[in-house]
């Protein structure tokens, strides 16, 4: 068995200068089994205290068995799903905002079957059945994933059900996005562009383009950068940014908005490293900004420092 135990102190600051302090403590608990005859079991837990209700929770991570038979990996249970491909937001995830800026959160982990079928050694074909917690339906996912000329593509699609969040009623919707990412030189780029159906006939488009490059220095210290650019409409922004999203979104959810993301970060040693990152609204000029500090003070204890500074008017996505 093995784990990892985390403590926050959470201060939130307004626009009126009143000072909110949450004390945010976690416990992840991951329990090593070895894998027999071709079958793999993975448990884990997440205890954590929610400040909003004032007592303790915990999150099931992962409850399932995989097992690889010669043509097909199935894997049934609670399981992290996420189709990732290097970007800072993801627009066309099995869950939106199952990782946000290099975060996971709770809705990458599902209870769900996936059925991997490798073609060859560069080839596949995911797919994916999952219950989701509020709703009665089931949630469909598939993705088909090759490399060509040194590029990795993925085709994702998504078809979620109705579902209930608070009282509101959200209907169902489908997906369907094509990812892509390499090498162009010394620079990483990435890309997706794709379509959301909407129950009421509508067919929104989104598309996010990216890149990234990293420089190592004679010292061993690494600068790290990242741009990135999504447009997308309003109202689906809410899942894609996550704990991020500040909940501004009331005016014309109909309109495309166009973000803006940049990443820096340098590895001061092999210890530490500082980073900046923002998140800016084309629209509306509004903005966040978010720089972090992380230091491995020893082999078993990390000390990290993030704060997040938002910058708009009033009625702006980041005000």
């Amino acid at each position: 068995m093995g784990g990892e135990l985390a403590a926050s102190l959470i201060n939130i600051v307004d626009n009126e200068g009143q000072i909110s302090t949450y004390l945010q403590a976690g416990l992840d608990l991951e329990l090593f089994l070895p894998p027999f005859d071709n079958t793999q079991a993975k448990f884990e837990m997440y205890f954590f205290n929610n400040y909003i209700s004032g007592g303790f929770d915990y999150l099931i991570k992962k409850l399932y068995l995989k097992h690889k038979f010669e043509k097909l990996h199935l894997t049934i249970g609670r399981q992290p799903i996420s189709w990732s491909f290097g970007s800072m937001l993801n627009p066309f995830d099995f869950s939106l905002g199952a990782v946000v800026m290099e975060e996971e959160t709770g809705v990458k982990y599902q209870d769900a079957i996936e059925g991997y079928v490798p073609l060859n050694w560069n080839t596949s074909v995911s797919v994916v059945a999952a219950c989701p917690e509020n709703s009665q339906d089931i949630k469909w996912g598939l993705r088909g994933r090759t490399v060509i000329e040194g590029y990795d593509l993925t085709l994702n699609y998504v078809q979620e059900p109705e579902m209930e969040t608070i009282g509101t009623i959200i209907p169902t919707s489908k997906r369907i996005g094509f990812t892509g990412k390499g090498d162009l030189g010394p620079l990483g780029i990435y890309g997706a562009v794709g379509y959301y159906f909407k129950d009421n006939n509508n067919v929104d488009l989104a598309y996010l383009i990216g890149g990234d490059y990293s420089h190592f220095f004679e010292a061993g210290n690494k600068v790290y950068l990242q741009l990135e650019y999504l447009s997308m409409k309003k109202d689906n922004l809410s899942s894609i940014l996550g704990p991020f999203f500040p909940g501004n979104i009331t005016d014309n959810s109909d309109e495309n908005v166009g973000l803006l993301l940049g990443l820096a970060n340098y590895e001061i040693d092999e210890f530490s490293q500082i980073s900046l990152m923002t998140v800016s609204s084309l629209n509306d000029k509004s903005m966040i900004i978010i720089p972090g500090y992380r230091n491995q003070l020893s082999n078993n204890l990390s000390f990290n420092f993030d704060t997040a500074v938002c910058f708009g008017k009033d009625s702006t996505l980041f005000g």
